[in-house]
């Protein structure tokens, strides 16, 4: 008996600390766009966000918000992430039936990846907090669900996001799960880089990111992890408001 317990004890300590670890994997993927391809098709970042979620086929919650609850574009990402063997479910406000607080909340148990798709970040955030959506996206990153977004679905996880949801450019609130802010589309669209690079010199916000379409950036308890590309070609920054204003982000 005298050999028994603490070997008990062993595994009590070793189970504790698995789930201290566990707790501490907070992951966050964000991705600055996609090309009307990368909409349809599985590249190197879907294939990250899977690993990263540690099951083979995750079940993805992709929330379409954003968009309007576009059709298309849900029935694109459902055949996308399929076509790997994940399970996808999908939360629509804008497509009846109707979501109820039980419905929404069941949604959330059942994922291990929550995927929120581009568009109008204020009406999406605005529907969000009526719905208690903000509190449920902030138990699934604690308790370490995968959490990644693409544009509005990027900025959104930030204290700030830059976005263009208000008829121009501007730092917009965030869900504050991140510090600092993002810029998405830093590259592609006119504009984006000198309004983001003059409102974080305007304001000081620090951290402050920027990601190219086809880049994204994997924080990991809240710190950059990782840089991940679809191609050579993009790039993703840090932002300063004093020289050297840009710093890339390296794998």
């Amino acid at each position: 008996m005298n050999y028994i317990f603490p070997v008990f004890k062993d595994l009590e300590k070793s189970e504790v600390q698995d789930e201290a670890e566990t707790q501490m994997n907070k992951s966050i993927i964000v991705i600055g766009g996609e090309s009307a391809e990368e909409m349809t098709c599985m590249t190197r970042i879907d294939e990250y966000i899977v690993a990263v979620s540690g099951k083979a086929r995750p079940t993805v919650l992709y929330i379409s918000t954003a968009n309007g609850d576009d059709r298309l574009k849900i029935s694109d990402f459902f055949t996308k992430y399929e076509s790997i063997g994940c399970t996808v479910i999908c939360l629509t406000f804008f497509i009846s039936p109707f979501p109820d607080a039980g419905h929404i909340a069941s949604l959330f148990e059942q994922a291990d990846v929550i995927y929120v798709a581009g568009g109008n970040t204020r009406a999406m955030l605005a529907i969000w907090r009526e719905f208690g959506v903000v509190g449920l996206l902030r138990k699934a990153w604690e308790g370490g669900k995968v959490l990644c977004g693409v544009s509005a679905g990027a900025i959104c996880w930030f204290d700030y996001g830059h976005s263009d949801s208000g008829g121009a450019f501007a730092l917009i609130d965030g869900l504050g799960l991140l510090p600092g802010a993002l810029c998405p589309h830093f590259s592609s669209e006119a504009g984006r880089a000198e309004s983001f690079a003059e409102l974080v010199k305007l304001t000081g916000v620090h951290p402050a990111y920027a990601a190219d379409d086809g880049v994204a950036l994997h924080f990991k308890n809240n710190q950059h992890h990782e840089t991940i590309r679809n191609n050579a070609k993009s790039s993703a920054y840090e932002v300063s408001p004093a020289p050297p204003y840009l710093r890339l982000l390296t794998e």
